[in-house]
This record gives structure tokens, sequence and C-alpha cells, in this order.
């Protein structure tokens, strides 16, 4: 029980970062192109990828932190899901190029936030 109590936690995190970095965003840049699903997609990976390297190399964090962070929080705050949602929408309403600048932006930076955290976990 101690476990779901830490991903619950984590989890009210992430969502509200979700949403609050989403909100942000299209205030920032307006909401034609989902420019804020893009970043918590990208700063999720770097995240999610920089606390499993640290734990997987150096065992930083204790079991009930690891699944608040990536069980809870990263889980919960990026937004595959909303993702793969726009990417539709844009197919739906014949807007290939966002569709196509959707998938290309979304994955190619989400690789390089991934291989961002680990570098900088072998950094520190």
């Amino acid at each position: 029980m101690e476990q779901m109590i830490w991903i619950a936690m984590g989890a009210i995190l992430g969502a509200w970062s979700r949403y609050f970095i989403g909100l942000w965003a299209a205030d920032k840049w307006g909401s034609a192109f989902a420019i804020g699903t893009l970043l918590i997609n990208v700063s999720g990976s770097f995240l999610m990828a920089w606390i499993l390297y640290l734990n997987a190399t150096r065992g930083v964090f204790s079991p009930n932190v690891r699944l608040f962070l990536t069980v809870g929080f990263c889980a919960t705050y990026t937004t595959f899901s909303t993702f793969s949602w726009d990417t539709m929408r844009y197919i739906s309403e014949g807007n290939f190029k966002f569709a196509s600048m959707n998938i290309i932006l979304s994955v190619g930076a989400c690789l390089l936030g991934t291989w961002g955290g680990i570098t900088l976990a072998k950094l520190l």
C-alpha cells in the first residue's frame, strides 16, 4: 500500500505539471500546433531517462522514490496518448504538414531528450 501512495503522489504532481505547462505553452505560442505536448514529451523523456539511468548505474533512488518519479510523475506527465490524438486530429483535418511535423519533432526530440538525460546522468 505504501508504494501506491508514492505512485499516487507522483501522479498528482505529474498531472498538474502537464496541465499547467500545456496552458502556459498555448498561451505563449498559441494552440494551432501542439507545442505544449511536444515540450512535455521531450522533457518527460529526458527526465525518465535521467532517473532510470542514474538508478540502474548508481542506485541513487530508493524503490519508493523511483516509483514516485517514474510510474507516478513521468508516466502521468508525459503525453504520448495526447501526441497520438493530436496527430490523428491533424490527419482527419487534412493537415498533413502538422501531422508530419508532430511525428518527426516528437519522436526525434524525445529521442534527443532521452539521450540528454543519459548523458547528464553519466556526468554526475
